[in-house]
C-alpha cells in the first residue's frame, strides 16, 4: 500500500466524513491516528532504536499543525541518527517542563491569586 503525504485538507476530509482511523502516515515515521476513543487525532512518531519499536505521542491535532508535527519528527530523526536516546531525551524534557510548570503553581499559591498575571507574577 503505498502511502500519501497527508494535508490538513486530507485530514479535513477524514474528520468531517467522521472517520476513526489508526496510523495513517506522512512519511518519516510520522503518523495521525484518530481512534474512536480519542476526543482529537493524535500525532505519532514511530520509530525503531536499539532493536526495540517504539511510539510516542506528539501532541493532538489541530492543536499541533502538521508543519509543527513534522518538525519534531524531524528533530527526533536527528536524534536518532546521532545515537542519542530519544525516550529518554522525551522524558528529561518532559520533567523540566512539569519541574516548571510546579514551580509557576507553587510561586501563585504562595503569592496568591491576586497577583497572577501583574508586572512581579510568577513567570520567571
Amino acid at each position: 500500500m503505498q502511502m500519501k503525504k497527508l494535508t490538513d485538507e486530507l485530514i479535513g476530509q477524514w474528520l468531517t466524513a467522521g472517520e476513526h482511523f489508526e496510523m495513517r502516515g506522512d512519511g518519516g515515521g510520522l503518523y495521525v491516528s484518530f481512534r474512536p476513543d480519542y476526543k482529537a487525532p493524535a500525532w505519532v512518531f514511530r520509530f525503531r532504536q536499539d532493536g526495540e519499536q517504539h511510539k510516542l505521542r506528539l501532541g493532538s491535532y489541530p492543536a499541533m499543525s502538521l508543519d509543527e508535527a513534522r518538525a519534531l519528527a524531524l528533530s527526533y530523526r536527528k536524534l536518532i541518527e546521532k545515537g542519542e536516546n530519544v525516550v529518554a531525551a522525551v522524558g528529561n524534557k518532559r520533567r523540566a517542563d512539569s519541574d516548571k510548570e510546579f514551580k509557576n503553581f507553587q510561586c501563585v499559591a504562595s503569592r496568591g491569586l491576586a497577583t497572577w498575571g501583574k508586572e512581579d507574577d510568577c513567570n520567571h
